[in-house]
């Protein structure tokens, strides 16, 4: 009678396995952790007792810091892309000489969390035409008052604003302001969302656990 061969215990490569477990890992990471911008801007926000949360997406943010200049911000790359797509085409209808923004600007403007440069300057900040570079570039605000609408001076914010609602229709905007900033600004920011029918919109403070307070007109 044959003897029964003696059966080693079976080996498994890990190999594969362990590959996958990091591949886990990394999406859970990706997908649950929230990663903001640095803002380039600073303010100290006045203090309120609300504590709603501000959203993680489909908001535009309108800041006003201490000199009265106003700055904004879209919290997704797609909305981004999609404003500067529109600022291009629409100035290349209103001027002949036209403007153009390069691929590496569009870019570095799809990973701005705010930005405050007049339409004028923004091909020149945009293709970095300037030995400061684009990260160094003077900011100098977006206008909220009409001056001169002939020589692209009139009111750019208000163009920002339509710009975001084309690219989300159910955009939620935000104004973000410093305790020392000039009241007459925030009205005329509050009048450039006005002409767009945004009655509703929230303002941003600080606050012990931190949030919003949510205005409705």
């Amino acid at each position: 009678m044959s003897k029964k061969p003696k059966r080693g215990a079976p080996a498994i490569d890990m190999t594969a396995m362990v590959d996958v477990a990091f591949l886990l890992l990394t999406f859970f990471i990706l997908t649950t952790t929230r990663f903001r911008e640095e803002s380039k801007v600073e303010v100290d926000m006045p203090s309120s007792v609300s504590d709603i949360e501000i959203p993680d997406k489909g908001l535009c943010v309108i800041t006003v810091d201490p000199d009265g200049k106003v700055f904004v911000g879209y919290l997704d790359i797609g909305t981004r892309e999609t404003v500067l797509s529109r600022f291009v085409s629409e100035q290349n209808d209103r001027f002949e000489a036209g403007i153009a923004i390069s691929e590496e600007g569009a870019r570095y403007f799809s990973t701005l969390q705010e930005f405050g440069v007049a339409h004028k300057d923004m091909q020149k900040w945009l293709n970095a035409e300037t030995e400061l570079g684009t990260d160094d570039f003077p900011m100098e605000g977006i206008s909220a008052v009409v001056t001169d609408s002939t020589n692209m001076t009139g009111n750019e914010l208000k163009d920002w604003i339509r710009w975001g609602r084309i690219a989300d229709q159910r955009m939620r905007f935000a104004i973000k302001g410093d305790v020392d900033t000039n009241y007459e600004m925030i009205a005329e920011v509050i009048s450039s969302l006005q002409e767009w029918d945004v009655n509703q919109f929230s303002l941003i403070t600080d606050l012990e656990e931190g949030g919003l307070v949510e205005i409705n007109d």
